[in-house]
């Protein structure tokens, strides 16, 4: 595996390791001089200095640095006289000990490092992996109700369609409608949660305005069920919030769908968000029926699901897509009854908490 390039930041914290491991050692092998600790024993602190340096840095060169300064720091303020350079035949085979310490340390150190990265990248092509198999699990369960729906209806209007009367193909004509709308939403989630996780697209936060996100969700819900009522309220002034305005809108989208396909027709839904803590809490509260105690440990997972399910490909995806924003989100259930999800996303400042 090759090297990666340092950052401004590692160099600067490599740098940081180094001086403050040499400074150490100086400061403790004087003191065990002036204990009477003889100067051959001394050197152990700058050999171990060199091993810890290889050991909490990136690369060769701070371990090789540390090795060179280390040595004629020990020449210079251990052996007799102190406070000047001998030069002794003795320190080029000190620097060629501590040179080989060093290299060793670090090559040893690089390796463990690698290994611990390309297991890393295993773990995570087989949690994508992982992932793909419970999406296409989840499709392939989820795509067959809208479409034998629509394969029903079409069959039905093909084969009596000189018998059947008006009222009998608006109501058909309305279910292939809604059943396209239900498969027109199942492939945006599928666009979104690619977008996050398949690596193509990073996730670009910008300051956004947190009530005009909620209005644009409540507003497509709306529209795709005309009866719902969706109350909207926001906590104080409006709220800024570093996001990706447009996932962060469908994962409010796929919140609001599912309480309100889960609440007796007539019982309003509530989205509120408000400052907590240093996060931007939107919460999502309905009065339905709750969320199933058999599904609970598996609710952000994509399961299939049936068309009056809590759970399923839409929860799987709000997750991902509030994990990308490095948030959380909780589902529970309302002690008078219902479900609660709350969605917390960072702020870059702190906020007076909800009230």
């Amino acid at each position: 595996m090759r090297p990666r390039k340092q950052t401004r930041t590692q160099m600067w914290k490599n740098l940081l390791v180094t001086a403050g491991a040499l400074l150490l050692a100086v400061l403790a092998a004087e003191c065990l001089y002036r204990l009477g600790l003889a100067p051959q024993n001394l050197l152990m602190l700058y050999i171990l200095c060199v091993l810890t340096i290889a050991r909490f840095t990136e690369g060769y060169f701070y371990g090789v640095s540390a090795a060179v300064l280390g040595t004629f720091a020990y020449d210079f303020l251990v052996t007799e006289p102190r406070m000047g350079f001998r030069f002794t035949p003795g320190l080029p085979i000190t620097l060629i000990a501590m040179l080989a310490i060093s290299l060793l340390a670090c090559a040893v150190t690089t390796r463990m490092k690698n290994s611990l990265a390309r297991q890393q990248a295993i773990r995570m092509d087989a949690e994508k992996e992982k992932m793909r198999g419970r999406l296409l699990r989840a499709i392939s369960h989820d795509l067959r109700t809208p479409l034998a729906g629509i394969l029903g209806a079409g069959s039905i209007m093909e084969e009596r369609a000189d018998t059947l009367p008006a009222s009998e193909i608006r109501r058909l004509a309305s279910d292939v409608r809604h059943n396209s709308e239900w498969l027109i939403r199942m492939v945006e989630n599928l666009l979104t949660v690619t977008r996050v996780s398949g690596g193509a697209v990073k996730v670009r936060k910008t300051m956004e305005v947190a009530e005009e996100a909620m209005e644009q969700a409540a507003s497509i819900v709306r529209k795709r069920f005309p009866d719902c009522r969706i109350h909207v309220s926001v906590a104080g002034g409006p709220l800024l919030v570093p996001m990706d305005a447009t996932l962060i809108t469908q994962v409010l989208i796929n919140l609001l769908e599912n309480a309100v396909k889960n609440s007796p027709a007539g019982v309003p839904v509530r989205l509120h968000v408000c400052g907590d803590s240093g996060f931007a809490r939107f919460e999502m509260s309905d009065r339905g029926r709750g969320i199933p105690a058999q599904i609970t440990d598996r609710l952000f997972q994509a399961q299939g699901q049936a068309a009056d399910s809590v759970s399923g490909i839409g929860l799987s995806i709000c997750k991902t897509i509030v994990d990308a924003h490095g948030g959380r989100i909780t589902g529970d259930n309302r002690r008078d009854g219902g479900a609660v999800f709350n969605v917390m996303l960072p702020l870059n400042g702190g906020e007076e908490a909800c009230p």
